[in-house]
């Protein structure tokens, strides 16, 4: 059987082998695969292909071409196969040439099919199902040749239809977020489609957002006049200017990481409060104090930024919640940027939010005052919108962005005159140029100035966003910058965790050390593990005579993992930390991965495996033990196995099983008793 990848780039392995065929002796032979794998029926008559790949060439020096073409697509696809045997992937008869479809699976059909099965079930599951396989444009290397942009743009349509249609079902659900991100998904590829842009709009409408709509018609207008030379259509404008006159009634939703309120507090009071209602925090506190320190230090210069990293679920949005409840409760003015993703989908969002949250909560009175003294900010604060008489808009947009960085600076400084300002950016993923600029800028600034900036990074993001790791380098170098690095909790502070989450219960010892031995003492996975014990679903961890263990199948639990731990692991990882999984030892070597990795259907290559190793270990989820790889957080794995179904666990043990001719598998983390004998599967 021959696996032929299109999507994100081209790639043909015959199953059972480790490596991709790379020897293809001719480019024009590589040409021809992939135009037959590409064209919708898989086969083309011989004066299709020589006009396609030989235009303008005498007919006899190009079908001397094809046939050397032919010839050597069979030798890479079939190096054993005789001079004149019949080759089982492909087929060439009365002029027509043909894949041989029984023995070819083509990644592009298999979206195709399956989105159109989706599209017309209406499902949702069927939908993401559908959406995971499309791994990348098809064949992004040949962009701009005519023979395959036509299918190109058709699933590329297929798309949007299935990202549109998930949109829709999930807001009849009220998961406001989930449509958010499909609508934002869409524009990432195509930011010119207005109706998408509406769309997402009067979603913001529906969750209490007003400020959004007036940011996003915003990227509309940009998109439209960039592209196009285009204004926004009418019912795009009568729905902005609704918004702003308040003629929209919209429900005022509390954002579920909105920090603490804005009146004043005593900071540590609250946190013992807040703590009290569900919300504990553990082993920050000295952090706090140390930014706090920072904020107000007597002799500039310093850093005027912070970057607050740690692996996910470390508690970086829970430290950002509390550091800003501590700040105001000192008398600082914080401007709070969000940490949700709509700050960082359009220009200069998180200052946005920021500026928009300190203007809603100013009286009437000085909300006009703001209005009248910074005029530029009232076109992009809703807040100072109504009744402001708006500047016009520049006929570049770079001198709009440069106009409104000058009055961000005089706001930040005439507020930095009465108390200390702590500007809370929340996470820098996918954050756009504009601000980019202006963290840059303010971060010099703030360096001799009662301001601090302080903001969040995923790790695993970083190398996907290389002009923020490039500016975040810069800015540490010129000790502009610097990291606070949130590293998981001691088993001590594991345990007050537990106590304060589980107030007047008597904690078992045994439980309490292997919560702490299962979760690592990555925070959010100690409070998902409590939850699920909490719930009394029976699908979660519980705690009994034996501690801490795993009962049902945990689909709960996986549930929440794939929005933290696993939300930015591809198909590819994943399948390779299900092999993990199902391994159900410390440690597995690379050579039996390798072996169990080949044997899976269809199977991993070498670079494939090597490619999800790296990922797992970038991501913190993997860590090197002894001689193998294994879980950093145990229980990661064990829910992720937990969460497959029984055909896919049993062809998992199957493939490692027979990594050792059937006797199980062994350890290969080199301190466990395993290590001494054999972990049976």
């Amino acid at each position: 059987m021959l696996d032929v990848s299109l999507l994100g780039g081209f790639e043909v392995q015959r199953r059972g082998d480790a490596a991709a065929i790379l020897d293809w002796q001719r480019r024009s032979a590589k040409t021809l695969a992939k135009l037959l794998a590409t064209c919708p029926e898989h086969a083309l008559h011989r004066e299709q292909i020589l006009e396609l790949l030989w235009p303008g060439v005498e007919m006899d020096s190009a079908l001397n071409s094809l046939g050397k073409a032919l010839h050597a697509v069979r030798h890479a696809l079939e190096p054993d196969l005789a001079p004149r045997g019949v080759s089982a992937y492909l087929r060439t008869r009365d002029s027509m040439v043909s894949l041989a479809l029984e023995n070819v699976s083509i990644d592009a059909d298999r979206f195709q099919q399956l989105a159109e099965q989706a599209l017309q079930a209406g499902e949702v599951d069927a939908c993401e199902e559908a959406l995971a396989l499309y791994t990348g444009e098809l064949l992004p290397e040949d962009r701009y040749a005519d023979w395959c942009s036509e299918r190109r743009g058709f699933l590329a349509e297929l798309l949007v239809r299935l990202r549109l249609q998930l949109a829709e079902a999930y807001e009849a659900r009220g998961s406001f977020n989930l449509a958010a991100d499909r609508l934002r998904e869409v524009l990432r590829d195509d930011p010119a489609r207005e109706a998408v842009h509406r769309r997402l709009m009067r979603l913001y409408v529906q969750m209490g957002m007003p400020d959004q709509v007036v940011r996003q018609f915003q990227i509309c207008e940009t998109a439209l006049r960039s592209r196009f030379d285009l204004s926004p259509q009418p019912e795009t404008l009568s729905l902005v200017r609704e918004v702003l006159e308040g003629q929209v009634s919209v429900r005022v939703i509390r954002p579920q990481a909105e920090p603490l309120d804005q009146r004043p507090s005593n900071g540590r009071e609250e946190r013992e409060s807040e703590s009290a209602a569900g919300r504990p925090f553990v082993g920050r506190t000295h952090l706090i104090d140390a930014v706090y320190d920072a904020l107000v230090r007597d002799q500039p210069p310093s850093e005027g930024m912070i970057l607050v990293s740690g692996e996910a679920g470390v508690g970086k949005t829970r430290f950002l919640e509390e550091l800003a409840a501590d700040a105001r409760g000192k008398g600082v003015t914080v401007l709070w940027g969000g940490t949700g993703a709509h700050a960082t989908n359009f220009a200069c969002g998180p200052f946005a939010v920021a500026l928009e949250g300190y203007a809603a909560s100013r009286a009437e009175e000085e909300r006009e005052e703001l209005a009248r003294g910074y005029r530029a900010l009232a076109r992009f604060v809703p807040s100072l919108g109504p009744g402001a008489q708006l500047p016009p808009l520049a006929a570049d947009p770079g001198d709009d962005h440069r106009v409104l960085l000058t009055e961000i600076v005089r706001l930040l400084t005439d507020l930095g005159r009465n108390r200390p300002v702590l500007v809370v950016l929340g996470d820098l993923h996918d954050i756009d140029a504009v601000s980019l600029d202006l963290i840059r800028y303010l971060a010099h600034l703030a360096a001799r100035r009662p301001w601090l900036l302080i903001a969040a990074v995923r790790g695993e993001q970083l190398a996907a966003a290389p002009e923020l790791r490039r500016m975040l380098a810069t800015m540490m170098r010129e000790r502009l910058c610097r990291n606070q690095e949130l590293h998981c909790l001691t088993e001590s502070e594991c345990r007050e965790l537990l106590r304060q989450v589980l107030p007047g219960r008597e904690i078992d010892p045994d439980f309490r050390h292997r919560v702490y031995t299962q979760s690592r003492g990555n925070p959010l996975l100690v409070l998902q593990l409590v939850r699920e014990l909490a719930s009394g679903n029976g699908h979660g961890p519980a705690a009994d005579g034996n501690g801490a263990h795993w009962n049902g199948d945990g689909a709960d639990f996986l549930k929440s993992l794939e929005l933290t731990h696993l939300a930015h692991v591809d198909g590819t990882t994943r399948r390779v930390f299900e092999l993990l999984a199902a391994a159900n030892v410390a440690a597995v070597s690379l050579r039996d991965l390798r072996l169990g990795a080949g044997l899976l259907e269809p199977p991993l290559s070498d670079a494939q495996l090597l490619d999800a190793l790296d990922r797992g270990l970038e991501l913190s989820l993997l860590e090197e033990r002894g001689r193998g790889y294994g879980f950093r957080h145990p229980l990661i794995g064990t829910a992720l196995h937990e969460g497959l179904p029984r055909h896919r666990r049993e062809q998992l043990r199957d493939a490692l099983a027979r990594t050792k001719g059937g006797r199980g598998l062994e350890c290969a983390c080199g301190s466990c008793p395993a290590c001494s004998g054999s972990a049976q599967l």
